[in-house]
């Protein structure tokens, strides 16, 4: 067996730190399966149930999010989005998922601040009947949880999956990150286009960078880096070397999601074993400290020392696991984003002169208003793949388009007018 050390002087704790509401779902399997909302102390693990009753005999664990603003947290049953009031604990709306675009799910949401949506990735498996084979597509996304409706905002697939490594949106930037495992993706929630793409930058083979989490204290992407450890060791049935797992470790890291470059925060492994994915990790903004689930206990690591700073035992008398865990402090005041959308600066040249063309509201609702400095003649918007949405002919400086039946995407406007050719581009 290969020799690992790990060092078990752990700052653990006996810290008393400030009350948070922490939220997530308590979920029992045995003799039945049953999932109520909870609150969870992270001082001594122990978890009281919000839910009077069970909400739903399954969970997904692909997402979940938490609207502090109207006292909400939201997860995925079976195939429905389910509202939850933070306070009762009860069902407020339970809807399937619809998208107009073709059925799909919604994975890896999360809610965000800055515009009080929840956004997500738009995941389905696509048929090829001449190659008898499937492949995925995957679209950034947004829901409406009062209705179920999807709208997808990437124009087109953004690839075939992601990792289980969880999501993290940045507010101020808007931008909605995941992993595709060796690979961070960002995405631009505006355009719903790749905004940077940064291959991971590990230390080692078998590195890996999971349960990261957006901190709004500091404007970073924490997350657990995982090392394993395999011994080769010959298989008599199938008489051949194989490598078996004999350890982990692990260390918490921040990510710079331009390069993919590591930064080590932990000194040390920090702990053996693994953690639950997708069962959420989420930071405690007043004090630093970065919060993930091993099964049994929960752990808290200090964002500045990387050491453990608290771990106890999860209790419920009521339940057995606690998952998809939010706080809601995290990132409440970061209501406004910083980095405007990039199509509302899109003005387009026109042929002949230096004047452009100006379209509001973008992204468009129910029409989309043009003017521009000179006379419309005429105008077409196309699809990004070049398909003729409409055409039309006006003799004036503005002209109202009718986008209330658009499939979500994003869309090119041509105008023809009597000094040129003006283009931009709008979402709808």
């Amino acid at each position: 067996m290969k020799n690992v050390l790990f060092i078990s002087f752990l700052l653990l704790t006996h810290f008393a730190f400030a009350q948070v509401d922490f939220y997530g779902l308590a979920r029992k399997n045995n003799p039945t399966n049953e999932i109520y909302l909870a609150k969870i102390d992270p001082n001594s693990g122990i978890v009281t149930n919000i839910s009077s009753s069970s909400l739903s005999p399954m969970v997904n664990l692909t997402g979940a999010a938490l609207n502090p603003y109207a006292n909400r947290y939201y997860f995925m049953g079976a195939t429905t989005i389910k509202t939850i009031d933070l306070t009762t604990g009860a069902v407020l709306v339970d809807t399937p998922l619809s998208n107009p675009l073709g059925a799909s799910y919604f994975d890896n949401f999360r809610f965000n601040n800055s515009d009080s949506s929840l956004y997500g990735l738009a995941r389905r498996n696509v048929y090829n009947s001449a190659t008898n084979t499937y492949s995925g597509e995957v679209y950034l996304a947004t829901i409406n949880t009062q209705t179920g409706v999807i709208t997808q905002i990437s124009p087109s697939s953004l690839g075939q999956g992601y990792a289980l490594a969880g999501s993290a949106i940045d507010p101020y930037q808007k931008v909605f990150y995941y992993s595709v495992g060796d690979t961070l993706l960002g995405i631009d929630m505006y355009t719903g286009l790749i905004y940077s793409k940064a291959p991971i930058q590990h230390t080692r083979t078998n590195q890996v960078f999971d349960n990261f989490s957006y901190s709004c204290t500091d404007t970073a992407i924490y997350g657990l880096v995982r090392d394993n450890y395999f011994t080769t060791t010959y298989d008599s049935v199938l008489m051949d070397s194989i490598q078996v797992l004999d350890s982990t470790s692990i260390r918490l890291a921040r990510i710079n999601p331009s390069t993919g470059q590591l930064t080590i925060i932990s000194p040390y492994s920090i702990a053996q074993g693994g953690y639950t994915l997708n069962a959420g990790s989420t930071i405690d903004p007043n004090i630093a400290v970065f919060y993930y689930n091993n099964g049994a206990q929960l752990v808290g690591v200090s964002l500045n020392s990387g050491l453990i700073v608290t771990q106890p035992l999860i209790t419920n008398s009521n339940g057995m696991f606690f998952e998809l865990m939010r706080i809601a402090a995290n990132c409440e005041n970061a209501t406004s984003p910083v980095r405007q959308n990039p199509l509302l600066s899109i003005t387009g040249t026109a042929a002949n002169s230096n004047q452009g063309i100006y379209i509001y509201p973008n992204p468009s609702e129910r029409f989309l208003q043009v003017q521009t400095a000179d006379k419309i003649l005429r105008y077409a918007v196309y699809t990004m793949t070049g398909a003729l949405m409409e055409s039309g002919s006006a003799v004036a400086t503005q002209v109202r388009i009718n986008t209330a039946n658009y499939p979500a995407g994003a869309y090119l406007l041509k105008v023809i007018s009597n000094k040129g050719v003006h283009t931009a581009t709008f979402v709808h």
